[in-house]
């Protein structure tokens, strides 16, 4: 099943945003002298992103799974 091209942009675009901070938080602390605080925050931050990113796939997935259940069923009650 394909996905429609702007809301999978949308999503792409999410989980840039949620990466660039990743980067930009362990950056931050890496030059405040705790780069372990860093790393862990910048994984924990990349962590939360892929999973929301993977639950917009997934309802995006099912969502357009239940749309095309629904048009076939109206056009078996049609005709």
């Amino acid at each position: 099943m394909r996905l429609r091209g702007p809301q999978r942009g949308w999503e792409k675009i999410t989980l840039g945003v949620s990466l660039l901070f990743a980067v930009v938080v362990f950056v931050a602390l890496s030059l405040a002298g705790q780069p372990f605080r860093g790393a862990a925050g910048g994984v924990l931050v990349i962590v939360a992103g892929i999973w929301e990113w993977r639950r917009k796939v997934k309802d995006q997935i099912r969502a357009e799974r239940l749309e095309s259940e629904a048009e076939e069923s109206q056009r078996k009650r049609r005709g």
